[in-house]
């Protein structure tokens, strides 16, 4: 404080200190008022914006990431992509971990060039991050980062349902400190979205979603459980439309790293945009975590199809072992029957969503990942 008198230099120190406290109690306000989510992903690449969401609202705290190699991606990648994406938000110490490479039972894959792209981030090169990653099992991680928070926490799973449903396995304790569980996956009223022109023709399966048709079993489990599920599935995800339209106007206001990255998928992307498949499925996930209005629908059991039977082998990946992670011999499940999502049963009620208000999910989209 050079050329300053002495209680001028007092008065700006003391300003100097407060201004610290009063960032401080702000910063600490907000974390006890943020809600605690941990996101189970394949990292796909609706994954990658759904991700972002998470870590950049205000009124979440995203404390773990988890991942395995039965979706989309592989765990290595997985990984490091995750860390990358995390640098681009205001996210602060994110715990991130990986679990099994396989489902819990069956030999289901996703088509390998899919697999490719969630790898590779779809081509786009981010630097490599400084975060660490555990090396503990997600599931692991998924009851200590549980364990440690101080409220309930929203579980988001966009993904396979394999390391919910070991976690639910092996630490059935924890259910109490869950307060939701956000599923993207499955379909009702819907058609399924097996068959994909040019990656699974003719595939025999005209009625399951990809996320619970790569690991039934993991869903089954799942579903029995008696978690506070809310369910968006196809029925929903089917509203929210990726058009050219947005992305036009998406990048006319692109401004930070993370937009500016999302922007760059867009336009990699332009094909799969005019297909007219291409849909918000894990950033609606996101947003019902963030606001459960954006779910609108009704109560009912929900049970998943799972039958052993005649593999389809484009979608069957005979690298898996042969037995389980319990130590079981490892089942051929029917590709036709099995990963359906049906109402009724005996399982406990879950919220399946029907309706959302896609206009103002694009417009929280868009202000989330533009805020500084």
């Amino acid at each position: 404080m050079i050329g300053l008198n002495p209680a001028m230099q007092k008065r700006n120190s003391l300003y100097i200190f407060y201004s610290c406290v009063l960032v401080a109690f702000l910063s600490n306000a907000h974390a006890s008022s943020a809600q605690p989510v941990i996101f189970d992903t394949d990292m796909a690449i609706d994954d990658w914006s759904a991700l972002l969401v998470l870590a950049m609202h205000d009124d979440l705290e995203l404390v773990a990431v988890t991942s395995n190699g039965a979706g989309e991606t592989r765990c290595a990648p997985a990984m490091k992509n995750i860390a990358a994406l995390l640098d681009l938000t205001p996210a602060g110490d994110v715990q991130i971990a990986c679990g099994d490479d396989y489902p819990m039972d069956g030999y289901f894959a996703f088509p390998e060039p899919w697999r490719q792209q969630a790898d590779t981030l779809s081509g786009i090169t981010l630097p490599d991050s400084a975060r660490p990653t555990s090396e503990e099992h997600a599931v692991e991680v998924i009851h200590t980062a549980l364990d440690s928070s101080g409220q309930k926490t929203v579980l988001v799973a966009t993904g396979s349902l394999t390391n919910i449903a070991q976690w639910l396995e092996k630490y059935p304790g924890d259910t109490n400190k869950v307060q939701r569980l956000v599923i993207m996956g499955g379909a009702f009223e819907a058609p399924g979205n097996i068959i994909v022109p040019g990656f699974t023709d003719n595939h025999p399966n005209t009625e399951a979603e990809w996320n619970i048709f790569v690991d039934p079993e993991a869903a089954a489990q799942v579903f029995a459980s008696g978690l506070s599920i809310e369910v968006v599935g196809l029925d929903v995800t089917n509203q929210v439309k990726v058009t050219k339209a947005f992305a036009r106007d998406f990048k006319a206001v692109a401004k930070t790293q993370a937009a500016q990255f999302w922007d760059a998928v867009l336009d990699d992307n332009d094909w799969f945009i005019e297909s007219g498949e291409y849909y918000f499925w894990d950033v609606l996930a996101a947003l019902v975590a963030l606001d459960p209005s954006f779910c609108k629908g009704d109560l009912a059991p929900v049970t998943v199809s799972v039958e052993a039977g005649a593999p389809w082998q484009p979608s069957s990946l005979r690298s898996i072992p042969d037995t389980t992670a319990n130590g079981a011999e490892r089942r051929h499940l029917d590709a036709r029957k099995s990963g359906i999502t049906r109402v009724g049963g005996d399982n406990p009620a879950v919220k399946i969503c029907r309706d959302t208000d896609a206009n103002r999910a694009f417009r929280l989209f868009t202000h989330t990942l533009n805020q500084g």
